[in-house]
């Protein structure tokens, strides 16, 4: 429209310059001249086409789309092309930290309520193919964007079971969902990452989910303390082992001279006057009195 505007200008300039008023005040040519020069800066302003930092651009004029992508930078267009930016940061879907809520139903035909959300960005080089194809940015997100993540939510969570889904380790369903969302996408548009939010499923179907759960934490309790047990056991045996070991190191050493020896070392070292009991052949022990005599 502004690129309309100058040509006009132009033109109208062009023409007062031409025209001969001998009579007027202003000269026409001095008019006709700064009207030209007005429509020029216009049309230069409208061919001048600067493309932030995160963007690319779409040039389109008469319904022709360019395939040329517009990068970050200043370029010089057809000052009556028109100019769509689109952007090409990372970007959350929904937006403001926003979820979108999927019915699914799992390999058993249980419904659940997903709740996802995702990071996505445009490739640069896609740019004038989503707009020649789709439109807009805005309408790009509800075609693609919303489409793929509904469709890619539910595909993922129908090859899972009840089971899977409720699962604690949700990084292989968000992979099997962020799969699936690119997958029906195709290259338009980049899947970085997807979260899962939350999942809810009927209360029957939770109440079941958390009674296994509570069967499996109890079976793995008793488990641990089966284990402790045997721990325990294997420790006591280990310690029966022992003992017995040491009673027949012992056994073993205890000869008849060994034991006269030990014998006579301890009276050597028990004061005079001590009361001890010597033994004999016989099996009757006999009383002494050392320093005493018998």
């Amino acid at each position: 429209m502004l690129a309309a505007v100058a040509l006009v200008l132009v033109v109208i300039g062009v023409v007062v310059y031409l025209m001969p008023t001998p009579d007027a005040k202003i000269p026409n040519k001095l008019a006709g001249l700064g009207l030209a020069v007005f429509g020029v800066g216009l049309v230069l302003v409208k061919a001048v086409v600067i493309i932030g930092v995160g963007e690319a651009g779409a040039q389109h004029f008469l319904g022709d789309v360019k395939p040329n992508v517009l990068e970050e930078g200043v370029h010089l267009i057809n000052p009556l092309a028109s100019v769509e930016r689109m952007s090409i940061r990372e970007q959350a879907f929904p937006d403001r930290g926003g979820v979108e809520q999927i019915e699914a139903q799992t390999s058993e035909q249980l419904n659940v309520t997903v709740e996802v959300s995702i990071l996505y960005k445009i490739p640069q080089q896609n740019v004038p193919t989503i707009y020649a194809e789709i439109g807009s940015e805005a309408t790009m997100e509800q075609a693609i964007v919303l489409s793929a993540v509904r469709n890619g939510v539910r595909d993922a969570v129908a090859t899972k079971s009840i089971n899977e889904i409720f699962s604690p380790e949700r990084r292989e369903l968000a992979q099997a969902i962020r799969n699936e969302i690119q997958a029906k996408a195709e290259d338009r548009i980049e899947v970085e990452t997807v979260f899962v939010r939350d999942i809810q499923a009927p209360p029957r179907v939770r109440e079941a989910i958390e009674q296994k759960q509570e069967r499996e934490q109890q079976v793995a309790a008793e488990e641990f303390q089966t284990q402790i047990i045997q721990e325990q056991a294997r420790q006591q045996a280990e310690e029966a082992k022992g003992i017995a070991e040491a009673q027949r190191i012992i056994s073993e050493g205890l000869t008849q001279e060994y034991l006269t020896f030990f014998y006579i070392q301890q009276l050597s070292q028990m004061p005079e006057g001590s009361l001890v009991y010597v033994p004999t052949e016989g099996g009757i022990p006999l009383i002494r009195n050392l320093g005493g005599g018998r």
